[in-house]
């Protein structure tokens, strides 16, 4: 997203002093997975498999990308843990720019999608959905969304895609959300891509999910300089109507829906105070305002609800090491 440039100014300063406060906000806390690189999009399957997709940790050849000069690599992967615990890569070797590569991912019976970030135009694979075969793991196809934003540019801004979130609904449509045109996707067999809806206003989408009535719930970083309180979530019909708006919240990253219909949201971060960021959080949101639901996380990034109703959070997503990500248990109640 053309915003990238501006966070990662903002975290790259005190990212040790982050992550040292992050070892005691998260003991205590159940891990599911760890010692990811940048963890972000979490899907599960019905059998309680979980899918991490993972930014992966750049590599040694610098690249101009909109954000500036990045190291590339081939170092994004895909996990899968099992629901006994065990912990594999299933995917690697794809593009991986800074910390972003693999971001969204979602999960059906017979398919695999995934989401990659936008980086250099001439980057295969960058600014792609991926559809694989959940068995073999193995490509059905190749969807170019940094080519539809350059043809169709939803938003009417400047030509800029960064997808970073993806879900399917009960009937099969794959949404995509894209931060850098500021627009929500389709796409079926019949129709190919269109889009949902674009904002103009540059709020920056990031995050998608569905609720118990099939509405689609978006979560919104919100444009630099992430003023506390600047980010939403909305909820729309799949038919296009607005129904509520969830403001207050900072720099949401990730949403998740609970059977019992109560959304959730990840904040990246909380706010910027004169020691630099401060630490990030997954709150309820609704009708009656903002809960708190689990506080001074390092960098929280993906949510996703198990089958058993367990809510999962990813975190050590961006901005420092890789491999220090982990996926621990939110305490909810559900």
């Amino acid at each position: 997203m053309s915003d990238k440039k501006v966070i990662v100014s903002i975290f790259v300063v005190l990212v040790v002093m982050a992550f040292a406060a992050s070892a005691l906000a998260q003991s205590g806390l159940e891990a599911v997975a760890s010692a990811l690189d940048h963890p972000r999009g979490l899907a599960y399957a019905a059998d309680g498999t979980l899918y991490v997709a993972e930014g992966g940790r750049g590599g040694e050849v610098m690249m101009d990308t909109p954000e500036g000069q990045q190291g590339f690599g081939s170092t994004g992967r895909v996990s899968i843990i099992a629901p006994d615990g065990t912990q594999t890569v299933a995917l690697s070797n794809l593009p991986s720019v800074g910390d972003s590569g693999p971001s969204g991912i979602a999960v059906t019976d017979s398919s695999l999608w995934l989401v990659t970030a936008g980086g250099p135009p001439n980057v295969i694979l960058t600014g792609s959905l991926i559809e694989l075969d959940r068995a073999s793991l193995r490509p059905l196809r190749i969807i170019d969304l940094m080519g539809h934003e350059a043809a169709t540019n939803p938003d009417g801004n400047e030509i800029d895609s960064n997808p970073v979130g993806v879900a399917v609904s009960a009937d099969g449509t794959v949404y995509v959300v894209d931060a850098g045109c500021n627009c929500v996707l389709t796409w079926t067999e019949a129709d190919g891509l269109q889009t949902f809806h674009a904002w103009p206003e540059n709020p920056v989408p990031t995050s998608i999910a569905f609720d118990p009535d099939g509405n689609v719930v978006v979560g919104f970083l919100s444009p630099a300089p992430f003023t506390p309180g600047s980010a939403k979530v909305e909820v729309w019909t799949p038919g296009g109507e607005l129904l509520a708006t969830y403001d207050g919240l900072t720099m949401v990253v990730g949403v998740a829906v609970g059977a019992d219909g109560t959304i959730y949201a990840t904040e990246l971060t909380t706010g910027m105070g004169p020691q630099g960021p401060g630490p990030g959080a997954v709150v309820a949101v609704g009708p009656d305002g903002i809960t708190p639901v689990l506080e001074n996380l390092a960098a929280p990034y993906g949510l996703a609800v198990s089958p058993d109703g367990r809510l999962v959070v990813d975190t050590n997503a961006s901005f420092g090491p890789p491999g220090l990500g982990e996926v621990v248990v939110v305490p909810t109640g559900m």
